[in-house]
């Protein structure tokens, strides 16, 4: 399985989580800024993260996902996460991204996650980063368990 993983983060937080989402799937790590399309060659399973920003991701985030051609990410699995407080009020993000992310042709590999923050620039509440680690091993699992897509990379 290749992997990549796509963050956008202003206060390290978010970039954090990505980290050690990735150290568990391996694979590349970029922020969305560096993101280009050839990145996707070979990518079975691409994961975007974003704080949330006004309840929405950042827009960085947004700017990415916007750019992302009709179709381009057909044959390859995604998931989404976000950062930010853990109340109602707070809002979310990834579930916006991964709507994006299958609006050009991803197929949802597992359910969104939110990873908590204790105030808007962090840190992170105690054990988000395990449970980040825990969040990656559970998408590996379920990578090794689902079919083929047609049209894979």
């Amino acid at each position: 399985m290749k992997t990549l993983v796509l963050y956008e983060s202003k206060y390290g937080n978010t970039e954090m989580i990505a980290e050690a989402i990735c150290a568990e799937l391996g694979g590349t790590i970029l922020n969305v800024s560096e993101f280009k399309l050839d990145h996707l060659t070979n990518v079975n399973l691409l994961v975007v993260g974003s704080p949330i920003h006004g309840w929405q991701p950042s827009a960085e985030t947004v700017h990415f996902l916007s750019r992302l051609e009709n179709k381009c990410l057909k044959g390859i699995y995604v998931a989404a996460f976000d950062t930010g407080y853990k109340t109602m009020m707070a809002g979310n993000a990834a579930p916006k991204i991964l709507k994006m992310l299958e609006k050009a042709g991803g197929t949802q590999l597992a359910p969104t996650q939110k990873f908590i923050v204790t105030q808007s620039e962090g840190p992170l509440v105690s054990g988000e980063l395990e449970r980040a680690k825990t969040w990656g091993n559970y998408l590996k699992d379920v990578y090794d368990h689902k079919p083929q897509l047609a049209g894979a990379k």
